[in-house]
């Protein structure tokens, strides 16, 4: 007989429920015996049951279900308040989010981000190779000392997730710094043409390019954060530079995170066309 032993009331409810749901054919066979106790849980399985091969994977289930649905989120806040000490609550819903974006596979791009896919594994080979036909445990004690490496990586998303959250900021405070540098400075020209394509190519309001050297000219270094990055390779320092009063930005990739950037600084000075309304414009115009 299997006996497990929870201090929790809403632990004790949810897992017997789920117990039921996930062995319900055997229960109606009479092959398995569920009763609550007191604070203890306890499974008797039949001796002609083969317990490896169908009860076990069943209480694994449950067992991991439980543990990624009802804890994962409670730990996760715990390693970012105590151990990583960040206290806001705002700020703790953003880096939890992100944490449990990371976990779900949303963000490929993140390095090392892989290693954190086998977490729910580390879940269920624990129980597997914990559980017997007879048994008895603690599910607290279970928690803490058997999903060590869980727990591992959990702070390990946590890190990722905190550098992440970190870079945001830096994100948004710039994108905050140089819109506020836009109310003060006065446009260099009306309007900017601006291609994004392999390469970069600025225009004035007549199409006419602006070269390397004119770009130079109405850069303001204050503001350059693209550092050690050649101006014709610049984007946005330049282009915040010169503050037009219209920005006309032409590219067949309105998703790319530099287009986002110049939408979220010029916000309503933008209008974004495909490439090829530049090319049908230049043709006019010349």
């Amino acid at each position: 007989m299997i006996e497990i032993y929870l201090q929790n009331k809403l632990d004790r409810y949810d897992l017997l429920t789920n117990f039921k749901a996930g062995l319900q054919a055997f229960i109606k066979n009479e092959e398995v015996e569920l009763s609550e106790v007191s604070d203890k849980l306890f499974i008797k399985v039949d001796d002609t049951v083969d317990f490896n091969e169908t009860i076990k994977p069943a209480l694994t289930k449950v067992l991991k279900k439980h543990v990624v649905e009802t804890k994962e989120d409670a730990w996760l806040l715990d390693i970012i308040e105590n151990i990583f000490f960040y206290e806001n609550e705002e700020e703790q819903s953003h880096i939890l989010v992100m944490a449990k974006s990371i976990l779900a596979g949303e963000r490929l791009d993140l390095p090392n981000v892989t290693k954190l896919f086998s977490t729910e594994k580390i879940i269920e080979d624990a129980f597997n190779t914990f559980l017997t036909r007879d048994c008895n445990f603690c599910y607290d004690s279970f928690l803490t000392f058997r999903l060590r490496g869980y727990l591992d990586k959990l702070i390990d998303c946590v890190e990722m997730a905190i550098d992440e959250f970190r870079l945001e900021q830096e994100y948004q405070n710039l994108l905050e710094s140089l819109r506020f540098y836009l109310k003060k400075r006065l446009p260099r020209l009306n309007c900017v043409h601006l291609v994004i394509d392999k390469e970069i190519f600025f225009y004035d309001e007549f199409f006419q390019p602006i070269s390397d050297e004119k770009l130079e000219t109405f850069l303001d270094r204050e503001i350059v954060f693209e550092k050690e990055i050649p101006i014709q390779e610049m984007v946005i320092s330049p282009l915040v530079s010169i503050a037009p009063k219209e920005v006309h930005l032409y590219s067949n990739d309105i998703d790319s995170g530099v287009i986002h950037s110049i939408q979220n600084i010029f916000q309503e000075k933008v209008q974004i066309y495909s490439k090829s309304v530049f090319e049908k414009k230049n043709y006019k115009m010349h």
